[in-house]
């Protein structure tokens, strides 16, 4: 996107989206200067490039038309767009639960056929399937509440927001064959001021590339969730607590080797983003 300027290099006269074959006083050019020239070329002509801004949510807000500056140094133009008003409440809430009802919809048609199955022919369905669906129907009826419970539409933003871990993309290291970090009786990890809270979503891995060690009880590259978080101490649960079934993962000895096995925290995901899915630990048949 490029800005055409007035012959006093002062005031954007035209907004140029497309670009074409242009006559700038009085001298016609052909539309190759916007792909071969200069920036300083196309500067000495009047014609400056445009430094866009991000558009808004749409889902939450009404935006205004863009407006455009001169840079104070002369070398470009700034794009800004600025919010008209909020959407209406009401309307993104709907919308909103109306989605939320969508996944949960869907996420249960995968495994319907166990419940037909069973009606059909009286097979049991796997407990774990069981466990799935209560759950999936748990997160669905926490999500419309959440999103009932918004007063405003910052409130629903941050229903739907993920918020940052304990140092997040900066994995917290520990040795997994030190039976004082590692500690099978509690089943608690120990880093002393680890900074991860309840429910916090993190990778572990063993550190051990392909000799696979890891920590009794784990599996290196598995997603869990912290349980039971202390300030030098955690955890583990294969589900967080908005699934209605979060447990402590028994932790049965420590590692074979590694003194570098990793937690790296992936945010505390929000109600309306965390489903249950089959490919779970925790689900999984």
């Amino acid at each position: 996107m490029w800005a055409k300027l007035n012959s006093d290099r002062d005031t954007i006269e035209e907004i140029i989206v497309n670009i074409t074959g242009m006559l700038i006083d009085g001298i016609q050019h052909p539309k190759e200067i916007f792909t071969l020239w200069t920036d300083a070329e196309r500067k000495a002509i009047g014609i400056l490039p445009v430094t866009k801004a991000s558009h808004l949510d749409s889902a939450y807000y009404v935006e205004n038309n863009p407006s455009y500056a001169i840079d104070e140094d002369g070398n470009a133009v700034t794009e800004t767009i600025t919010k008209s008003a909020d959407r209406t409440l009401a309307t993104v809430k709907s919308e909103q639960i109306y989605g939320a009802k969508e996944t949960c919809n869907m996420l249960l048609a995968h495994t319907d056929w166990y419940v037909v199955r069973k009606a059909e022919s009286s097979t049991a369905i796997p407990a774990k399937i069981t466990a799935l669906r209560t759950a999936t129907r748990t997160v669905y009826a926490a999500a419309k509440s959440a999103i009932n419970g918004a007063a405003n539409i910052g409130a629903l933003v941050t229903v739907n927001a993920t918020v940052a871990g304990a140092s997040e993309g900066t994995p917290l290291e520990v040795d997994g064959t030190d039976s004082d970090v590692v500690s099978t009786s509690n089943n608690t990890i120990t880093s002393n001021g680890h900074g991860f809270v309840d429910d916090e979503a993190l990778t572990y891995n063993d550190g051990q590339g392909d000799a696979d060690n890891p920590i009794k009880g784990l599996v290196s590259g598995q997603q869990y969730y912290i349980h039971s978080a202390a300030t030098n101490t955690f955890k583990l649960s294969l589900t967080p607590s908005t699934f209605g079934d979060e447990g402590i993962i028994s932790l049965t000895g420590v590692a074979d080797g590694g003194t570098a096995h990793t937690f790296t925290s992936l945010g505390i995901p929000t109600i309306v983003n965390n489903w249950p899915n089959e490919s779970d630990l925790a689900y999984k048949l």
